[in-house]
């Protein structure tokens, strides 16, 4: 597999996902930060190994037009306003996502710093965002996260993009969703209301056994034209003085994925919609796409962009 680094990859302790907008017009310049940019990451995973640091790159849809690609992603498009977003898609998407990830806080630290500074203007930031795990992959709501996620060995056919889009062997799709979380309103509810909620118990997320229609686990199960839809679920809590939640964060083959789950989700099919729904805030977002890591000398994450 010729898959970036922190795709199919376990999930370390420390996130920093990092939003870009690209300032200049000229092709050569964009190609030339773009070479900085991937070279710069392949030696700083080297460099801090120890930590488990991963430098993911990828792209927006409209930047991709901007750069009037010859050979284009089949499934990149814009993200859609879902019911209850509270933002625009269009103003919140950005040119260029960089996901850091290690295990030491230290490690992104000087990575971020290394990776904007090489950038030398040519890309500036639009969003800074930062997760962490918590003890036990449990999320701000006290619920373990992730439990469905396929298993490791399964990842690679949930997530890389395979015979549809030949061009683009094992790159990906990433949706990113920052989510605010009511908590004080979700602290208020019993344990079996939060346990009917997301049709797990909370001590071990065991399926809850009678859990209603309008669960997370039963919402979040879809299938289509008897596919089950699967997604590989990368996501970061988030806490600070003034807001909490999570920075979801998912990879999929096909956006149609992500999509087909999130509808359900929202949908009244089924008896209503997810009833996490109603403590969900999501204030952020993008689809992006990751390209494959690079193979042959010469070759640098985007260059695809200028053939």
């Amino acid at each position: 597999m010729n898959v970036q680094p922190g795709v199919i990859d376990s999930p370390q302790e420390h996130l920093d996902l990092v939003c870009l907008n690209a300032t200049p017009k000229r092709s050569a310049t964009l190609r030339s930060a773009l070479q900085r940019l991937s070279e710069e990451a392949t030696r700083l995973m080297d460099q801090h190994l120890a930590s488990g640091l991963t430098v993911t790159i990828g792209f927006g849809t409209a930047f991709v037009d901007t750069c009037s690609a010859t050979r284009r992603p089949k499934a990149l498009r814009a993200m859609p306003r879902f019911k209850g977003d509270e933002y625009d898609p269009a103003e919140a998407q950005a040119d260029l996502v960089m996901q850091i990830c290690s295990n030491l806080k230290f490690a992104n630290h000087i990575a971020g710093k290394t990776l904007l500074g090489g950038l030398g203007g040519v890309f500036e930031a639009k969003a800074h965002h930062q997760g962490f795990i918590f003890p036990g992959t449990r999320g701000v709501l006290g619920f373990i996260d992730g439990t469905a996620n396929p298993a490791s060995e399964d990842r690679p056919n949930v997530v890389l993009i395979g015979d549809a889009d030949p061009s683009f062997r094992d790159g990906s799709y990433m949706a990113f969703r920052k989510i605010r979380e009511d908590v004080p309103a979700w602290d208020k509810l019993s344990l079996k209301a939060q346990e009917d909620a997301v049709g797990r118990r909370k001590v071990d997320s065991a399926e809850y056994p009678d859990a209603p229609t309008t669960s997370h686990k039963k919402k979040s199960d879809v299938k289509l034209a008897g596919r089950e839809m699967k997604i590989y679920r990368r996501s970061y809590p988030f806490w600070s003085l003034f807001e909490s939640g999570l920075l979801f964060i998912c990879y999929q083959a096909d956006l149609g994925q992500y999509e087909a789950i999130k509808k359900s989700m929202i949908g009244v099919a089924r008896g209503g919609h997810d009833r996490l729904e109603d403590f969900y805030h999501t204030v952020e977002g993008g689809y992006y796409f990751m390209p494959p890591r690079p193979k042959n000398r010469g070759e640098f994450i985007g260059d695809f962009l200028f053939r």
